[in-house]
This record gives structure tokens, C-alpha cells and sequence, in this order.
């Protein structure tokens, strides 16, 4: 096994053991019975955009009228030939990837139990689509709306995904490790002449505590990483390392097998 099926395999298996999110209001979730027309084909179409494993809880209503409330996070997002989007995510209810159309989504409630209003603004935060098609943004944040989109291709690039990951692994996410993950970002965007203001910063904060990255976001994340050339993997690393010791506990096995990946990878140490 090479260092890069190695590396994979280390940060896929962790994202498999994590169980379902905390949710506030768990009293709340409820599925039908079955929901087979949500499920995905078995190979699922390779045109979407990707998502990075954005967690919430939605309130959905399927074609058949069934009304549901389920925690699910997003690895990517479809447009059927209507043009509308689907998230394509991993319902937590099930167990099992789902496909949920946005025009059947009447709630978003983020997992502390705060909910997302309007949805139209959710949707465009967090994915960069506009839905309804007709739906108009207030002119005066229009150029705040630029930035986060710019700001989101390049933490995406970046790895933020990898880093979320790697700080899920204990299940737990502490203020220390957003924090760490966010310094990350900030530095990201820096190397693109983009500098943060503390309204941006704060965002960036939100969006990476509520990322529970799935196999599929994780899977997509690593692939560009290694598009990217060895001084990015370094640069992750590295930044794995300190996510993974910010809470003050630091599993050695872990932090040696980065180190070992880094250098088979990059020929150089993150330790």
C-alpha cells in the first residue's frame, strides 16, 4: 500500500466510525417508513458541484407527501433537468446517502437548534446557489457574497475539509481546534491576497464548526490535495498536526503516522 491509498485509508476509516451528530432537538427527528425514491442510483452522476460536509437538520416533504425532520450532511450538490438543486448527502436517519430536492425543503435548523432564515440566504451561504431562481439578494451584500465564494474555493482547495476531518476523529470539536482550523483559512487566503475582515473571520468560524465531513467530501477533498503538489500536502499536514493537538491531547500514534505520510509524501517532516 502506497503512502497516498495509506493516507486515504487513515482519514476514510475515521470518518466512518463517527456516529450520528448531536442534535438539540433530537425529540424532533422522524422519518417515513422508507424513502427509496431519496435514494441514489448506484453510481451516482459525477456532475455536481462538491460540498465540504455541511451538517444541519432539514424538515423535507418528499413526492409522495411524506414529512420528515433528519439530520444529513452535504457532499455535494445536483441540478435535476428542471434546474433545481438537490443536495446529495448522507442522511444520519438512515444511515444512507439521500438526495433531498431543495424545493421540497421548508426548514433548516443548524444542529445547536438555531434556525436558518430565510432559506434563500442559507442556501446561497452555504453552497452558492440562489433558489428560488428568482430570488434577489439585497444589493448592499452583494460584494460580501463575492468574497465568501472566493473565500470558500480557496479554503476548499486548501483542505479545510482534511482538517475538519481530522479534528472529528475524537468525535469532540473544541473552540481550540475551530480556532486552529481557522487560522488555517485565514492563512489560505492570505496566500491569495485575500485578507479576512473579523466579520469574515466570524463566519469562517461558524461554517468550519458545523462541517462533519462525509466519506464522499473527504474522498474528493484528498484527490485535489494531491493535485496540488507536495509543499500544499506539507502545508496541511502540518496544520493536521497542530488541529489534532490543540485541545492539549495529542494521540502519538496519530501525530506519528502524519508525520510519516508527510515525509513519504513530501520528503519532509511535520514533527
Amino acid at each position: 500500500m502506497n503512502a497516498i491509498t495509506s493516507l486515504k485509508s487513515f482519514l476514510l476509516d475515521r470518518v466512518e466510525l463517527l456516529g450520528a451528530p448531536f442534535y438539540a432537538h433530537a425529540d424532533r427527528l422522524a422519518v417515513p417508513h422508507d424513502d427509496p425514491h431519496d435514494a441514489l442510483a448506484a453510481e451516482a452522476p459525477e456532475d455536481h458541484d462538491p460540498a465540504d460536509g455541511q451538517a444541519f437538520a432539514i424538515d423535507y416533504v418528499d413526492h409522495a407527501g411524506n414529512a420528515s425532520h433528519r439530520r444529513i450532511s452535504v457532499w455535494a450538490v445536483q441540478r435535476n433537468v428542471e434546474g433545481v438543486p438537490i443536495l446529495i448527502a448522507k442522511c444520519h436517519e438512515r444511515q444512507a446517502a439521500r438526495a433531498f430536492r431543495v424545493d421540497r425543503i421548508t426548514a433548516v435548523t443548524d444542529l445547536d437548534g438555531a434556525k436558518r432564515e430565510p432559506l434563500v440566504r442559507f442556501f446561497y451561504e452555504t453552497f452558492g446557489f440562489l433558489w428560488p431562481k428568482d430570488a434577489i439578494l439585497a444589493p448592499a451584500e452583494e460584494d460580501a457574497d463575492l468574497r465568501w465564494d472566493r473565500i470558500r474555493v480557496i479554503i476548499r482547495k486548501a483542505g479545510v475539509t482534511l482538517l475538519a476531518a481530522l479534528a472529528r476523529a475524537d468525535r469532540d470539536v473544541g473552540a481550540a481546534e475551530v480556532e486552529e482550523i481557522v487560522f488555517f483559512c485565514e492563512r489560505a487566503c492570505a496566500a491569495e491576497d485575500l485578507d479576512l475582515t473579523g466579520a469574515e473571520r466570524e463566519r469562517l468560524a461558524a461554517y468550519v464548526a458545523r462541517l462533519r465531513p462525509t466519506a464522499e467530501a473527504v474522498d474528493f477533498a484528498l484527490d485535489t490535495l494531491f493535485q496540488s503538489g507536495t509543499e500544499a500536502i506539507a502545508t496541511l499536514l502540518r496544520a493536521g498536526m497542530r488541529v489534532i493537538s490543540a485541545d492539549g491531547v495529542l494521540k502519538e500514534q496519530e501525530a506519528e503516522l502524519l508525520d510519516a505520510f508527510c515525509f513519504a509524501l513530501t520528503g519532509r517532516h511535520v514533527r
